[in-house]
């Protein structure tokens, strides 16, 4: 079964909620109203189409009405198809000004219904992933060009906005013992210039270096208007970087959460990526389990971030705008932490959207000690896959053990089999 999709606009219930104020004493009553108002929508298409519905399945062919409040319109339409997997895209007039866009960046075969209702085929075949890739990490700079310059939202993203963010307030807070605090934090993730990453790390010092890995080196710095950022730098020869980096691009562009280390934007010419995220400021739960031997995590401690990781877990799995998201590397050394120990899953480079599949089957990539059984022998990936890697990690944070301890003197070299 090829899932098609037919999109068209309504404007005025998107734009519900959007124009009313948010504040505390209204915040429930207004998203209240805004379901009612897609819930009598859903109803009058389910009614409309009802005819046609049941002379489409009389053919085999199945309807379902959906309707998606969500900011801006072409940022949904793209999150909508890489959700379904669609093989057809069928466009009304109302999304004519962006079909530059639409055909560049959805990947399946797109169409354009007109005023007469006649079909116009924008595109009849599929683009590559390669194609696809390109077109996704330059997604921004088709932003800019757009007369809404908003940053990507959903509805309940911009009602919090405005309930929490005043003029005096600055930019939220990020750690309170040191004073860090994320200066983009409403901006969508964007494209820098080489020049500014370079001047931020001071020419990528060894000083700023914070640490390497197969992928490449991250370097700590500092941008103009005060913003700490991380760096991250692909080596020219990682023969995975590539694939990594569109893939942490693309799945962050979906992702805003306090327990999720925020992208801020990236660089890309030719063979050279650079991914440039919010700074955090001290350092990995692995270093604090194995490697902090004067400041011993104490049980309330360690309590209070499982509980955070599993919140940026759940938002990945069940909240997360773009469809789920399995992280399929959950371990000590890709969960972040303030000063104030609040966790922040990062690391995104094997992350994978599920579409519809209650599993799929890939390449086992991951850290040995955390893969699920039915991922590390079958490549079958779920996110049951990283509920299982975070109940190792909690096995961690309750042992204080490592995941595979070759220098430990007993028999017991695996945490499982302890």
């Amino acid at each position: 079964m090829f899932p098609c999709l037919l999109f068209s606009s309504l404007g005025w219930c998107t734009a519900v909620g959007y124009q009313s104020k948010a504040c505390p004493e209204s915040f429930g009553t207004s998203i209240r109203a805004m379901k009612e108002e897609i819930s009598k929508k859903v109803d009058a298409y389910v009614n409309m189409l009802q005819q046609s519905a049941e002379d489409c399945e009389d053919q085999g062919v199945k309807i379902e009405v959906k309707i998606t409040a969500g900011f801006p319109i072409k940022n949904v339409i793209i999150q909508e198809v890489q959700t379904y997997n669609a093989a057809w895209v069928f466009l009304d007039r109302h999304f004519r000004r962006d079909l530059k866009l639409y055909v560049k960046q959805i990947p399946c075969k797109v169409a354009l219904v007109d005023d007469s209702l006649n079909v116009e085929v924008l595109r009849n075949h599929t683009l590559s992933q390669t194609d696809v890739h390109l077109t996704e990490i330059r997604i921004s700079d088709t932003h800019s060009r757009g007369e809404n310059k908003q940053p990507t939202m959903t509805f309940f993203q911009r009602k919090r906005r405005s309930c929490c963010h005043t003029k005096d307030s600055g930019a939220p807070l990020l750690c309170a013992a040191c004073g860090l605090r994320t200066e983009m934090y409403i901006q969508d993730s964007k494209k820098f210039t080489y020049s500014v990453i370079q001047q931020a790390t001071n020419d990528f010092s060894m000083e700023n270096l914070l640490g390497e890995g197969g992928y490449g080196r991250v370097y700590k710095g500092k941008l103009k208007d005060g913003q700490l950022i991380a760096a991250k730098v692909r080596k020219q020869e990682s023969t995975q970087g590539f694939t990594e980096f569109n893939s942490e691009v693309s799945v962050l562009s979906f992702a805003r959460h306090k327990n999720i280390v925020m992208l801020l934007g990236y660089f890309c010419k030719d063979k050279l990526n650079i991914l440039v995220y919010e700074y955090i400021c001290n350092k990995s739960l692995h270093w604090h389990l194995f490697d902090n031997t004067e400041n011993v995590l104490d049980w309330h401690q360690r309590r209070a971030i499982a509980i955070g990781t599993a919140k940026g877990l759940r938002f990945l799995h069940e909240e997360c705008r773009g469809g789920p998201i399995i992280h399929r590397d959950m371990r000590p050394s890709n969960i972040l932490l303030t000063h104030d120990l609040v966790p922040m899953l990062g690391d995104f480079g094997l992350a994978r959207r599920k579409i519809d599949e209650d599993t799929l089957q890939t390449t086992v990539l991951g850290t040995l000690g955390y893969l699920a059984p039915e991922y590390a022998e079958n490549g079958f990936v779920s996110v049951r896959t990283d509920v299982y890697a975070f109940g190792i990690v909690l096995l961690q944070l309750m042992s204080g053990r490592k995941v595979i301890d070759l220098e430990s003197k007993g028999q017991n070299v695996s945490l499982r089999q302890w």
